[in-house]
């Protein structure tokens, strides 16, 4: 196993810290709560959100890892479009093409909290509604 050392970082200097996380002492299974806990009270710090990502890639947890970007991404909004795309340029391989796609065009717009997204499990920031469409045996 990789440590976060050893995996080039993609990131701005700026966006990085000292130590692997910034929550050294808890073991994997238990980081992963408690980055979801912080990011759910300081959704705008890009610091954990980078953590978070890379701890679901480094499990090759592709679910996760998807969930993980896609809070990236609609915490930027339509900001921070170059980031937004080294980020998917280097786990464009760990996740489906169809969640590939959907990230590739958020890397200019919003993606909404509301958004329409298959599968998207423990996001912190997006519900991921799903809707079905009637049909005539539906509605009588």
């Amino acid at each position: 196993m990789q440590s976060m050392k050893e995996i080039k970082p993609i990131v701005d200097p700026a966006f990085l810290r000292d130590s692997d996380y910034s929550y050294v002492n808890y073991n994997e299974k238990e980081l992963a709560s408690v980055l979801c806990f912080a990011l759910s009270r300081r959704s705008e710090d890009l610091i954990l959100h980078q953590q978070r990502i890379e701890l679901y890639a480094r499990n090759n947890n592709k679910n996760l890892l998807f969930s993980a970007m896609v809070d990236l991404f609609t915490i930027l909004e339509n900001k921070g479009t170059d980031y937004k795309k080294r980020i998917l340029d280097k786990y464009r391989s760990l996740i489906s093409t169809r969640q590939a796609l959907i990230l590739t065009r958020a890397l200019t717009t919003s993606l909404l909290t509301t958004a329409s997204i298959r599968d998207l499990r423990e996001s912190i920031l997006n519900i991921g509604l799903q809707g079905e469409l009637l049909s005539s045996k539906h509605c009588c």
